[in-house]
């Protein structure tokens, strides 16, 4: 079975209902977050091809709001090294959510910001999950919440998953981004100047629509991904983008976030 037929199967299972996936790395709390979401009944099985699970259940807001919750594999960046980092961008490319949950270790923020960017870029709706925040507390540190949300442009939401804290939040939260009633707002700068002329150049350069976001793919260009260089290659001047200047973002940290104090 091939990518392509992995995906059509995916898509029969959840293609009534508005998709929302929970993205993030290992060891986050995800999974318990999904099952406060998504109750008991849950389906499990592998995506095709791989002996990676992928977990998917139902959740309702109210007598309104449904949707097929979808548990991805761990990831720390869109340029995948690993299986499940694989698995889980093929799932966001080809699936498109119709939201992102990207759920973080609190206390560790900043080192998960890069790829809460990485998915901003994609121009898909993103809701922030600061879950274990009783470890960040624990630690002695604060986070001012509506710092960060104002910096990042998007919703951000405090979780203790495990003992259902902050679940109610979210889920108003949720409502609030699929009733058009949060605006986003866009950041600039997140990178580099450096990085930034480059990106704007790639962005300039790519006249196709796409599954992401210019940005995202440029992004992933100057990464040398080469599953993304395949995807361009037939556009008329893909030579001047191969010969632009490459930089491996995936050790780049993005501009020193200044809301969390010890």
């Amino acid at each position: 079975m091939d990518e392509h037929d992995g995906t059509k199967i995916l898509n029969e299972k959840i293609r009534n209902s508005k998709k929302i996936f929970l993205v993030g790395s290992p060891n986050v709390g995800k999974s318990a977050l999904f099952n406060s979401l998504t109750g008991s009944y849950v389906t499990v099985s592998n995506y095709p091809g791989t002996t990676v699970d992928i977990s998917s259940g139902k959740m309702k807001i109210g007598s309104h709001h449904q949707f097929n919750v979808i548990d991805t594999p761990g990831m720390y960046s869109l340029k995948p090294i690993t299986a499940e980092e694989d698995v889980t961008r093929k799932l966001i490319i080809h699936d498109k959510p119709d939201y992102i949950l990207h759920v973080v270790d609190a206390k560790n923020l900043e080192r998960m910001l890069p790829l809460t960017f990485q998915l901003i870029d994609t121009g898909l709706p993103v809701i922030l999950v600061l879950n274990l925040f009783d470890e960040l507390q624990a630690c002695g540190m604060q986070l001012h919440i509506a710092h960060l949300e104002h910096d990042l442009g998007i919703p951000v939401v405090k979780t203790i998953a495990v003992r259902g804290i902050g679940i109610d939040n979210l889920s108003s939260r949720i409502v609030e981004v699929i009733e058009k009633r949060y605006r986003f707002n866009r950041i600039e700068g997140k990178y580099s100047p450096e990085i930034e002329d480059r990106l704007s150049a790639l962005c300039e350069m790519l006249r196709n629509d796409y599954f992401l976001s210019k940005r995202s793919i440029a992004t992933l260009l100057i990464q040398n991904d080469q599953d993304i260089m395949d995807k361009v290659s037939k556009e008329n001047g893909y030579e001047k983008k191969n010969e632009l200047p490459r930089s491996e973002l995936r050790g780049i940290k993005p501009w020193s976030y200044q809301a969390i104090k010890k």
